[in-house]
């Protein structure tokens, strides 16, 4: 037979499917239930949503600036020697965007270490000052129009590490004057001593610091409402805001999925105001400090133009006093026509001469600027100085780029970062790169000068009889025609690096400003209303299917026909008149009604005269149901007699309380001896003509001993002959043996199984005994007892245990008695002979009234 467990799991009809119909019936018959749990739900989904601060989204895209993303041919050569992979530089900068260091700057920049608070009531106006007192619970934020400010009076002899990082104060207002500070903690340690009543302006003092709530608006202040002020570091603060901002790459097509230089900000804040101009101070700071590095290059240029004017600028000046004062004292006047061509063409190889001497000069001024910067401390080197080699300009200016983007990851860094030491080792590459380059082309024109110098010289000999004051005007003449050009290059450089300066690009163009929609993102009313749905939809269905696993009692027919392999003949419900009532011939209730079920059912048990009614345990209604059976089949004109024959606890002289029984008369008596004519045992019932009674007669010590003899089925036998139905109201089944002696000499069992009493584990005790080869229960069937209709509408699951017995001290199972207290000791042999012999012979004085002799 299968278990109930699987039958309950499973709930399966006969083709293995769910069993629609059932669910559907339970969810109709707990439709008030679910409509009050939903209810219920969505009230409690109501006030959440109402207690929660509403969180919005701002959403903005930028782009970064292309101007010097590109990498020379050099470096790319260099990186590809060395295997090192050169990083993204939108990379670099999702990571600067996101850095702590620049968020304080937007921090500082808008003033946000500071927050303001006001408690208030989440529904209503706010201004009924009983809900303020009971439910004055969420806590609203102001931005940019707090009505008072906190102000800090620091000491200046405290070192800034030992000046408060966090300050909090909770204080009510009480009129437009005065505050009551209820609660205030200093770097999460409470100030017990500050509470009070204070003056707005006036100070509290904590220690060597002052601390000064100020009243800015009165009017915006509600008299008893409850207020906070919060201030942080600015660090501390930039923190904060950092755990709800995210920057993102977005992505390209599936080609070029790495190469968009489009980024997203999005932060989410309780007020959207603030959210918006936060991303937005921070695209701008973040474009100020990508200039203020671009521009370490151009201003580092600027001061080494100035140094090398400076220089120039004297020796321009002394070779000058010397052209004129060499005039002046010699009396120079102009070169001769005949003197013209040797000078014209000695003049060509000068300036090829005095080109190469600069380009030298120019070189040394680089190599002695690299030489005399550090080991491991990287400066950019100045650019457009006259150098006319384009590929060592081209290394030089990677080279500084690297340097400016090196030391911006550094600022907001460290030199441990490892993108950092993965650029160091760039610039290593790149400045041996500068060195071999400038070293190659040092030795070059060194080679080209020597040969000027000997072209030069044979040209100077053929000039040698130009006079020697003219050929020593020519000389200043020549040291003035290269120190000028080199002068008026570096001005001129300087003015073009001057523009430069004022010209830097920003790092990130705005693409879109910080937007956002106008509904929250948080708390999402709309899902947590349809949870919530769901939830109160859930719950009834869900108490039900839990109180079933846990149940432990009896409490529909269902779970009778669950664990027993025998058919339920009828379904008995509550009777409201008491325990002992019995059913009225003609009644109309359900009670009746219900009775008369069974006897119609009782009619299809072929050859069945003789039934047994019994139970598991006392309490379950046996007698109740054998009275009532026996009544409703006697109304039908049959002739019925109802035996008792628990003689333990007889019952049916007090539900049919008009009989007056004689104890000489009965079961126990015949048994014993003392009552011979079964005829004068039967008495009328006095509610039905065609009913009789055979009572129990006085409990004897030992009913087992008696019930092993053979009178009891005399009885039966006798009564089988004058009486359509015999009904057998017998002990109950699993405590003691009685009810199996008896049940040998009848034709069917009644066992009777009372609802919201009877323990499932004695169900499946009772299964236990019908399948047992040893004492098999006759012809089983059952009749589920005092079922409440209107509890069982919705109930179901009850409690474990429950208290019942005789009171006699005979234990069985699972913790019910069922005995007499005498001890029910059976012994074997002559002594156990002689016990059972002197409990007869009591029983026998007993009836007689005589005495025991001494």
């Amino acid at each position: 037979m299968e278990s109930f467990e699987e039958k309950v799991n499973s709930r399966l009809d006969e083709n293995g499917e769910i069993n629609v119909k059932d669910i559907l019936d339970l969810f109709w018959r707990l439709k008030w239930w679910i409509v009050g749990a939903m209810f219920a739900a969505l009230l409690l989904g109501f006030i959440y949503v109402r207690l929660q601060t509403p969180t919005y989204e701002r959403t903005a895209a930028v782009m970064l600036s292309s101007g010097d993303s590109s990498t020379s041919s050099e470096l790319a050569l260099l990186s590809d020697l060395s295997g090192r992979r050169m990083t993204r530089k939108i990379d670099n900068e999702v990571y600067i965007l996101k850095s702590p260091s620049l968020m304080q700057r937007v921090v500082e920049e808008l003033g946000l270490e500071t927050r303001y608070y006001r408690y208030f009531v989440p529904i209503g106006n706010g201004h009924i000052h009983i809900l303020r007192g009971l439910f004055d619970v969420k806590r609203g934020e102001y931005y940019n129009d707090n009505p008072f400010a906190l102000r800090v009076e620091n000491d200046p002899l405290y070192p800034d590490e030992l000046q408060p990082q966090s300050i909090y104060i909770k204080f009510k207002n009480r009129g437009s004057q005065n505050l009551i500070v209820k609660k205030m903690m200093i770097n999460g340690k409470k100030v017990r001593e500050a509470k009070g009543r204070y003056a707005y302006g006036e100070a509290i003092t904590v220690g060597a610091h002052k601390y000064y709530v100020d009243m800015l608006l009165p009017a915006e202040m509600i008299d008893g409402d409850i207020y906070e002020c919060i201030r942080n570091s600015s660090f501390r603060t930039a923190q904060g805001f950092l755990t709800r901002l995210d920057a993102a790459v977005v992505q390209g097509s599936q080609r070029y999925a790495n190469a968009s230089d489009v980024v997203a900000l999005t932060m989410t804040d309780a007020i959207p105001r603030r959210a918006e101009d936060i991303l937005n101070t921070l695209i701008t700071k973040d474009n100020e400090e990508a200039r203020a590095f671009s521009s370490q290059t151009t201003r580092a240029t600027v001061e080494f133009i100035d140094s090398r004017l400076e220089e120039i600028s004297k020796d321009l000046g002394d070779a000058e006093t010397q052209y004129k004062n060499y005039q002046a004292s010699s009396s120079v006047v102009d070169i001769t026509s005949q003197s013209q061509l040797a000078l014209t063409s000695d003049q060509a190889y000068q300036d090829q001469l005095n080109e190469v001497r600069m380009q030298l000069r120019i070189l040394d001024m680089v190599a002695s600027y690299l030489a005399e910067t550090p080991e491991g401390v990287y400066k950019v080197i100045p650019t457009n100085i006259g150098i006319t080699d384009t590929g060592l300009n081209n290394v030089i200016a990677s080279y500084d780029n690297l340097v400016a983007e090196r030391n911006r990851m550094v600022a907001n860094s460290s030199e441990s970062n490892p993108r950092v030491v993965s650029m160091n080792s760039q610039l290593e590459d790149s400045k041996k790169a500068i060195e071999l380059s400038v070293d190659n082309l040092k030795k070059v024109y060194s080679i080209r000068e020597n040969e000027l110098r000997k072209t030069i010289s044979s040209s100077q000999r053929s000039i040698a009889n130009i006079p020697q004051q003219q050929f020593q005007l020519q000389q200043l003449s020549r040291q003035l025609d290269v120190i000028e050009p080199l002068f008026l290059l570096l001005q001129q450089k300087r003015e073009e690096t001057q523009i430069a300066l004022y010209s830097t690009a920003d790092n990130f163009r705005v693409i879109e400003p910080a937007y956002g929609n106008t509904r929250p993102v948080k708390p999402n009313s709309r899902m947590i209303y349809l949870l919530m749905l769901v939830l109160g939809f859930a719950i009834p269905p869900g108490i039900v299917w839990l109180r079933t696993l846990l149940k432990s009692k009896v409490e529909t027919k269902k779970d009778v026909e669950d664990r027993l392999d025998a058919s339920v003949l009828a379904v008995l419900p509550h009777n409201k008149n008491g325990s002992y009532a019995l059913i009225p011939k003609n009644g109309r209730d359900a009670t009746s009604e219900a009775f008369r079920m069974l006897r119609s059912n009782l009619q299809y048990l072929k050859d069945v005269q003789v039934i047994q009614v019994t139970s598991s345990v006392p309490g379950e209604g046996k007698s109740y149901v054998s009275a009532n059976i026996a009544l409703s089949i006697s109304h039908t004109g049959k002739k019925v007699v109802l035996v008792g024959m628990d003689l333990r606890k007889p019952a049916i002289r007090k539900i049919f309380k008009d009989i007056h029984p004689d104890d000489h008369k009965s079961v126990v008596s015949y048994m014993i001896g003392k009552c011979t004519d079964i005829d004068s045992m039967i008495i009328p019932s006095g509610v039905s003509p065609t009913l009789d009674i055979i009572v129990a007669g006085p409990v004897p010590p030992n009913p087992t001993e008696l019930l092993t003899q053979p009178e009891g089925e005399k009885i039966i036998r006798y009564l089988r002959d004058k009486y359509d139905y015999i009904i057998i109201d017998s002990a109950p089944y699993l405590p003691v043996s009685d009810s199996f002696l008896i049940n040998s000499y009848v034709d069917a069992t009644l066992y009777t199984v009372r609802s919201n009493y009877t323990s499932l584990k004695l169900l499946d005790e009772v299964a236990d005994v019908m399948k047992s080869a040893s004492k098999p229960i006759r012809n089983v069937s059952v009749v589920l007892n005092d079922l409440d209709l209107d509890a069982n509408r919705y109930r179901y699951g009850y409690g474990y245990g429950y208290g019942y017995g005789y009171g006699y001290g005979y234990g069985y199972g699972f913790g019910y008695g069922y005995g007499y207290g005498y001890g029910d000791d059976e012994k074997e042999g002559e002594e156990g002979k002689q016990t059972l012999s002197k409990r007869v012979r009591k029983g026998v004085d007993k009836l007689t009234g005589k005495k025991e002799e001494e």
